[in-house]
């Protein structure tokens, strides 16, 4: 008894096998940790997050905030040019008081102007409403100044043509642009100064007993002053004498710098949105608990029919080969090691010279089905939570429509002003160019080409001939006439661009100056809306989009163009369209004075709401779900599968066996050789494993060439080997 053991034991000393990740449990085990883990997973994530204003709410307030002001500081900008144009293309030889007038006359936009003496910063002569000069004057610079009676001016200063002491100023109304305001929401929007102080607001503002609000504007004020974008959300609560008193709403302000900061001024967006529904709080507890018994039930059949036969077939085989053989192998009933288990039992009657065994037929099941029907199980839950969960629509809240709407109309409303403003600048070069020579309009023909909104300027003779006098890019526009009244045109619907160009003819009716307007900087202030937004004319053919877009091709979309119909009749649409995961917001505005209108078309999948949330992780759990699918498929098929399928069908004792892993599956082999040459040596052959004579440090040393002659010599020499040595 004491040597058997003894034997056993300096078998198994012999026969090494690797720690993790070798094992043949260790893939069960691993996998079902995992999966366990990813059931805690669900149960944290799949659940809407707590009552408060929805992020799409929150987010599109923060993009109208920064949209609208982006387009004050453009304005300020555009106030510049359109001044140091209009003093360039002057008769630099007039009196201070006629160059006034001109420019006053080109544009009226100026409340109020003035020539000052650089120096003294005293007013040589003045036009309209007196200004207040600043401290300090410098050229092209912009200063905003609040007026007693509550109003914003912007104080423009260029310098003075062939005068380098004195400089004009003039001084336009500006303010918070003209977007729809949510009533629903008690939207409201405010400029401020670098004081904190209020120069300008729109809609429905805090009260100064709103404690609450009033230290949100206040932190958003601060953090805009610095030149930060963002947004703060309030405690949800209930607001007494609103719209609807009995709903908890959140207060929503966002806030951005108006310019990088040269202007000193700060817009604030004030909402009240209403708090999302919470959904259920522990929609992912059924996904978890299914998960949980999937898993569960995949170890368990892989335990039975690959783990645990495996482990007892290995005990079984070392008592065989270390030379214990009284002891009959147990026949497992899954396929694979059951055959590799008659190989073994036959070994050991064999070699106590009993009778060959008769190994009884029973049902089985192969270790590799039982790996794909856990793997398919697996599978199976990760699309029942994709198709379940994650293929449910999200709810859409009237708050989060109505802040679409707004971008939308500012959208508009930018389209608007710049291609209103560029014919404005057209007409105003036209009115002072008085009876001047074309050529001497080259300057002023390259500073209105240097403007965002136009890709080309040029003149034009009275058959629509281009002239020399041009600027900007090579012109699109084809050669016709053009008709006397200035306006904006679009040449017509063919073509790989859309020609868009205001027209304005110079005195006397012999030039007339064109810009075209930029499409692509069209499409950039179409980006201030949200989603796909494009605009189209009346016929509902594309002028421009946000990405990729055929030039005039028809508005895709029975939803869209319905939309841009009513809006182009005057009724702005803004709604939710389409069932399913097809739902969209879609939200049309037309383009005021013009027949174009801007469709902003967004899918509510791609809408930061709690409910998308959820679905989103739905989506991410079956995903993760279906990579453990395949991680456990391939780890127990590549590492356990097929090596045991191998020694299987090598379990015949007709050719060398040879372990290919160290496991408890080359443990398993390197028995079964012993069996085999026991087979043909004897019992004796029992209890351990050959191994070459020598040590692995010994030096190789290189034998003698034999002669071919010498009679001791090997009629047929071979290659010796270094373990021979």
């Amino acid at each position: 008894m004491f040597d058997r053991r003894r034997r056993r034991t300096d078998l198994e000393g012999q026969l090494a096998e690797g720690g993790f990740p070798a094992g043949v449990g260790v893939p069960s085990a691993v996998l079902v940790g995992l999966l366990v883990l990813l059931a805690g997973f669900c149960v944290l994530h799949l659940r809407e997050p707590e009552v408060s204003a929805p992020r799409a709410v929150v987010e599109s307030q923060q993009a109208l905030v920064d949209s609208l002001a982006r387009s004050l500081a453009a304005t300020a900008a555009q106030n510049v040019a359109d001044l140091r144009t209009a003093v360039t293309v002057s008769d630099p030889g007039r009196a201070p008081a006629d160059l006034l007038a001109d420019v006053n006359q080109s544009q009226p936009k100026w409340r109020g102007m003035a020539v000052l003496e650089r120096s003294t910063r005293k007013q040589v002569v003045t036009r309209g409403e007196p200004i207040p000069v600043p401290a300090s004057i410098t050229d092209s610079a912009v200063v905003p100044v609040a007026r007693p009676d509550g109003t914003l001016w912007m104080l423009v200063t260029v310098p003075m043509p062939g005068d380098s002491q004195r400089v004009v100023m003039a001084a336009t109304a500006a303010g918070i642009p003209a977007v729809p305001l949510d009533a629903d929401l008690r939207q409201g929007l405010v400029l401020a100064n670098q004081e904190d102080k209020i120069v300008d607001s729109r809609g429905t503002v805090p009260k100064v007993e709103d404690t609450a609000a009033q230290s949100l504007l206040g932190s958003a004020a601060a953090a805009a002053s610095t030149g930060q974008t963002g947004a703060y959300v309030g405690e949800p609560g209930l607001e007494p004498g609103g719209p609807d008193s009995a709903r908890e709403r959140a207060v929503v302000v966002a806030y951005a710098p108006v310019g990088t900061g040269e202007l000193g001024l700060s817009l604030l967006s004030v909402a009240r949105a209403p708090v999302a529904e919470a959904g259920p709080a522990q929609q992912g507890i059924r996904p978890a608990l299914a998960l949980v018994v999937v898993a569960l039930l995949g170890f368990g059949l892989i335990r039975a029919t690959l783990v645990g036969p495996v482990r007892r077939l290995r005990s079984d085989a070392l008592q065989v080969a270390s030379g214990d053989l009284k002891h009959p192998v147990r026949l497992p009933h899954s396929a694979e090691t059951r055959r590799i288990a008659a190989a073994v039992e036959y070994c050991r009657t064999k070699l106590r010279g009993e009778p060959e065994p008769v190994v009884r037929r029973f049902p089985r099941m192969s270790a590799r089905l039982a790996v794909v029907l856990a793997t398919l199980g697996l599978l199976a839950w990760s699309g029942w939570v994709a198709v379940t969960v994650g293929g449910g629509t999200a709810r859409v809240p009237d708050s989060v429509v109505s802040g679409h709407r707004s971008q939308v109309g500012n959208a508009a409303e930018t389209i608007h002003r710049t291609v209103r403003d560029g014919l404005a600048d057209l007409q105003s070069v036209a009115g002072l160019s008085g009876s001047q020579d074309p050529s001497s309009l080259v300057p002023v023909v390259r500073e209105l080409a240097g403007q965002e909104r136009f890709r080309s300027v040029y003149l034009v003779d009275k058959s629509g001939v281009v002239t020399g006098e041009s600027a900007g890019r090579p012109p699109l526009r084809g050669v016709n006439v053009l008709p006397p009244d200035p306006g904006v045109r679009l040449q017509d619907t063919a073509g790989r661009v859309p020609v868009l160009f205001a027209h304005a003819a110079l005195s006397g009716g012999d030039y007339t100056l064109v810009g075209e307007f930029d499409v692509d900087h069209l499409a950039d202030l179409l980006r201030r809306a949200p989603g796909r937004v494009r605009l189209v004319n009346s016929e509902l053919r594309t002028l421009a989009a946000t990405d990729g877009f055929v030039a005039f091709e028809q508005l895709p979309g029975e939803d869209a163009r319905r939309g841009v119909t009513d809006a182009l009749a005057g009724r702005p649409a803004a709604r939710v369209d389409g069932e399913g995961r097809n739902r969209t917001v879609i939200v049309a505005r037309s383009v005021d004075d013009l027949p174009w209108a801007v469709v902003s078309e967004k899918p509510v999948r791609e809408l930061s709401l709690p409910g998308n949330e959820v679905r989103n992780g739905a989506m991410l759990v079956a995903l993760i779900g279906a990579l453990l699918a395949a991680l456990l498929f391939g780890w127990h098929y590549l590492v356990l599968i097929r090596p045991l399928r191998r020694l299987a069908a090598a379990a015949k004792f007709e050719d060398v066996i040879y372990p290919q892993r160290q496991d408890e599956i080359g443990t398993i082999a390197c028995c079964l050789e012993i069996c085999r040459q026991a087979l043909s040596e004897g019992v004796g052959r029992l209890g351990a494993v050959r191994r070459p004579r020598g040590a692995a440090t010994d030096q190789t040393v290189r034998l003698p060439r034999i002669p071919a002659d010498d009679p001791l010599a090997d009629p047929e020499p071979r290659r010796r080997s270094r373990a021979e040595v």
